[in-house]
């Protein structure tokens, strides 16, 4: 469907959206106090879903704690923005990403993570939004837990940990698919888990008393990595002042060996909770189930994915629609669609080269239940680069075509994956480079 969109993008005149209530705005970061609008542009960046070499197991080396971090920049070309008067243009920014600080530990018995963020002083976070514009003024951890390894085979975890609802990462695209930003891909929460994996078939079960937590920023509710469901900013038209809890989320897998170089690999999510509305004092729910077919063969994976989510807010109104927040910024989603997600990769012999490549493409649609809701759709093309002797230098470049999606083209951060931003298609190239340490 998107491609038809595509095509008959060049054949379509184009008119300039009005800047987000968010000045020469990129969509994504916050609320700089009541009254002010999110910062200009799309979103910082998400994940890391590149599949490194692990570390060498404990049982080996016996306890290991390791130190380190990652300093990034990025580089965004973006066709669809728009200046301070609203007119539109294609614009281009260099700038600093993030620092984050990462501790490792792991044993026989005892094993343990965590990750802390820094973001700010870059175009994203401008003083327009109501930023003073230095590094580190938006922080918040991205994950902090401590478990226990039973056996082989099972293992318990405690703490701010990944929600095992399906794959962490869907696909391999740095800002991950619409499945972030719906809340379903790569959530981190506060509670317990247990796991247990056997030789083909594995499960997963967590309890989550309660959502990722606010840290820095200037937003009411939104300082955090995982995108939650919050308390609105005043920017947000139709707002919802919401909380989730008492979350339970589970997933099985089972791995069929296909030949002797090739797997597939079926997974089944559920995720049941309540939604406290802080505005009306009552109790709804969330309702999210997901089903997945992976197959890896040799150098190539493809995934195909389909998942189902209804949010009831229980507000006092027509509850077709619910605030979510990241990145120090909120915005509106529709409360109840169909997700459809698919992605085929191939890693490439560089031969001699110091670089290992890895190619990607992934599409991804929310169709909305809501009446007149257009659907939010996402192409992406990209490649993820690191260098063969230490990993250490990491590079993603992706070109994103999309429509009504938050993060991608002027004017749709606020309700773009809710009503629809102007319901035609944008086009952003970004390229993110880090050096881990």
């Amino acid at each position: 469907m998107l491609t038809l969109f595509i095509l008959a993008a060049a054949a379509m005149p184009q008119t300039t959206s009005p800047p987000d209530p968010a000045v020469a705005m990129p969509s994504v970061q916050a609320d700089p106090a009541e009254g002010t609008a999110p910062p200009d542009g799309a979103l910082p960046p998400k994940p890391d879903p590149a599949k490194l070499p692990p570390l060498a197991s404990a049982a080996a080396t016996g306890p290991k704690l390791k130190l380190g971090g990652a300093i990034r920049a990025r580089y965004d070309l973006r066709f669809n923005d728009v200046g301070g008067g609203g007119a539109r243009r294609t614009s281009s920014h260099l700038s600093f990403d993030t620092l984050l600080l990462t501790a490792d530990y792991d044993s026989s018995v005892i094993f343990g993570a965590a990750q802390y963020r820094f973001y700010g002083g870059s175009f994203i976070y401008g003083h327009a939004s109501g930023y003073e514009v230095y590094p580190g003024e938006i922080s918040f951890p991205m994950y902090a837990y401590v478990g226990a390894k039973l056996s082989a085979e099972d293992k318990v975890t405690v703490g701010l940990q990944p929600v095992p609802f399906d794959d962490r990462w869907w696909g391999s695209a740095f800002l991950n698919s619409l499945g972030f930003v719906y809340g379903l891909e790569e959530v981190y929460n506060l509670g317990v888990s247990a796991s247990h994996q056997g030789k083909r078939a594995g499960f997963d079960i967590g309890f989550f008393p309660a959502a990722a937590p606010s840290a820095f920023g200037i937003s009411r509710d939104s300082a955090r990595f995982t995108v939650n469901l919050v308390r609105a900013d005043s920017y947000v038209p139709g707002g919802t002042q919401t909380a989730e809890r008492n979350m339970i989320v589970g997933r099985t897998r089972y791995q069929v060996p296909l030949s002797s170089t090739a797997k597939l690999t079926l997974t089944g999510s559920g995720w049941i909770s309540t939604v406290h509305n802080f505005t009306t004092g009552r109790d709804g729910y969330r309702h999210a189930a997901a089903f997945s077919a992976k197959v890896e063969e040799g150098r190539w994976h493809g995934k195909l994915l389909a998942a189902r989510q209804i949010i009831d807010p229980r507000g006092a109104g027509a509850n077709d629609r619910v605030s979510v927040g990241d990145y120090d910024a909120s915005y509106n989603i529709a409360a109840r669609g169909t997700m459809l997600f698919g992605e085929v990769g191939r890693s490439v012999d560089t031969g001699r080269l110091p670089f290992e490549l890895s190619l990607y493409g992934n599409y991804a649609s929310f169709l909305k239940d809501g009446r007149g809701f257009p659907a939010s759709e996402r192409l992406t093309l990209g490649g993820f680069w690191t260098d063969k002797a230490t990993h250490r230098i990491r590079i993603w470049s992706d070109l994103m075509i999309a429509r009504n999606d938050p993060y991608i083209g002027a004017g749709q951060y606020l309700s773009g994956a809710a009503q629809g931003g102007d319901n035609r298609i944008k086009t952003s190239f970004l390229v993110l480079m880090g050096y881990y340490f």
